[in-house]
């Protein structure tokens, strides 16, 4: 269960990209996807460490807990950075100037 949830939020990446290049989907029902995207998250948080507090011997549950934390701040930061990225070929595409990085595609 626990990697359905991060493939869901790469399909909602794919979906979110597709209607910002085409602009199919433009009122306020696509707040329910953010919604979504938001209970995936926060569904894939609470399920891992659930996981970790579950599966881990007790001697090595507060290593792997804290392993858990900087994995977490790591990855945040790479979407951070990757998130620049994938604005600036957003904005190539829709014509849009003022990128803080150049689009790589």
């Amino acid at each position: 269960m626990l990697w359905v949830m991060p493939m869901l939020q790469l399909v909602n990446l794919c979906i979110f990209w597709s209607i910002s290049i085409n602009h199919f989907w433009y009122d306020y029902s696509l707040l329910i996807m953010c919604f979504v995207v938001g209970l995936l998250g926060g569904g894939v948080y609470v399920q891992g460490y659930n996981r970790i507090n579950a599966d881990m011997p007790k001697e090595l549950r507060e290593f792997a807990l804290s392993s858990a934390s900087v994995a977490d701040s790591v990855g945040i930061l790479v979407a951070d950075i990757s998130s620049l990225f994938i604005q600036s070929c957003i904005y190539q595409s829709n014509g849009i100037n003022g990128a803080v990085v150049d689009c790589p595609l």
